[in-house]
């Protein structure tokens, strides 16, 4: 597990498709997703299997963000670090806070950083790359605001609610790492 002063890191468990079909089933939550199919929970279900085996595998760790309220947490969301490269020392970094009473209180921004000093500091990881809607200026603001550079916009390649919008590419360097 990973904490931070707001929230809880911790692995996935199979209790949690209850959670995670509730957030991924809400047209507001998968707005900023690229999901477009309803999510079943023998898709749920699958998902955490192929993710407890990438982890295994060395390819990738996710986690449920969890809120710390006082003595206890709740779960508010998911993140991980997927597709994990040995050689070249990179990953991917991915976030969803699907309960929105915690969107825009900042426990995305702790958690993001939570991870990626994990990211850096004990999976000796050199690169870690993301990416964001367009139209998602909350995510947008976070990766800036933790220390991510833009680093291009592939055009019109998602196709979300009945339109086409950019995918804004972003990247950080373990050098450029400082705790943001």
């Amino acid at each position: 597990m990973l904490r931070g002063e707001k929230v809880l890191l911790r692995p996935l468990k199979r209790s949690d498709i209850t959670n995670f079909l509730k957030w991924f089933n809400d047209p507001e939550v998968t707005q900023y997703l690229n999901f477009y199919l309803p999510m079943t929970e023998m898709a749920e279900e699958k998902w955490i299997e192929d993710a407890a085996s990438r982890t295994q595998a060395g390819t990738g760790v996710y986690f449920v963000i969890e809120a710390i309220e006082g003595d206890s947490t709740k779960p508010i969301g998911s993140m991980g670090l997927a597709g994990m490269n040995p050689k070249d020392h990179g990953a991917s970094f991915g976030i969803t806070i699907g309960d929105k009473d915690y969107w825009g209180n900042g426990y995305g921004t702790e958690a993001t950083r939570v991870i990626l000093d994990y990211g850096f500091q004990q999976l000796n990881l050199h690169r870690i790359s993301s990416s964001a809607f367009a139209f998602n200026e909350r995510s947008i603001r976070l990766h800036k605001k933790v220390g991510f550079k833009e680093e291009g916009r592939q055009r019109e390649a998602i196709f979300k609610n009945g339109q086409f919008h950019d995918l804004v590419m972003f990247g950080i360097l373990r050098g450029e790492w400082r705790g943001c």
